[in-house]
């Protein structure tokens, strides 16, 4: 009886309390709203309007774009001029072939663009990746997959590219 009346007591106490008025930000449609039948989504890269505000987000919306629509493509060429030679060496182009040869990917959001130390960005992102499931991540051997990223950039040689992936920073879930 106690605790019922301390919950109400709470409850009818926030309702007296006034919300602050937070002006709405307008983001651009999520995965989670794009029906089955339409994944993976329009490829075109798009941000937030949080990190639109970011000094180099253009270069980074283009750095993007070109890395998917590489990946969308088969187009190796263009890949390798969009991540850091390492990962270059470590994918030659029959691993690559083999590893996104049937990959689409689409609903790429720009969430979140964060310096860090050394002059690097992280970039948030999310997508929605549509392959055979045979070539999908062993944990996550699905057709759809809605990610949740986070891209490190460097520069390298003037521009900037994907370096390798942060540790334990995808979130996948099936769509």
């Amino acid at each position: 009886m106690f605790a019922v009346g301390v919950g109400l007591g709470v409850r009818e106490l926030s309702a007296r309390v006034e919300t602050p008025v937070v002006p709405a930000v307008v983001l651009p449609e999520t995965t989670s709203r794009n029906p089955s039948a339409n994944q993976p989504g329009p490829d075109t890269v798009q941000l937030t309007q949080d990190a639109a505000t970011h000094p180099h987000a253009e270069e980074i919306r283009e750095l993007l774009q070109r890395h998917f629509s590489a990946i969308n493509r088969g187009d190796y060429e263009v890949w390798k001029t969009t991540v850091v030679q390492a990962r270059v060496q470590e994918m030659p182009q029959s691993k690559w072939r083999a590893e996104y040869e049937s990959t689409q990917d689409g609903s790429i959001y720009v969430h979140r663009v964060d310096a860090t130390a050394g002059g690097a960005l992280r970039v948030m992102l999310s997508l929605v990746s549509v392959q055979d499931p045979s070539k999908a991540p062993p944990e996550m051997r699905a057709k759809c997959i809605r990610w949740r990223v986070v891209y490190p950039l460097v520069p390298e040689n003037g521009n900037w590219k994907i370096n390798h992936g942060l540790y334990n920073s995808a979130r996948t879930a099936r769509c």
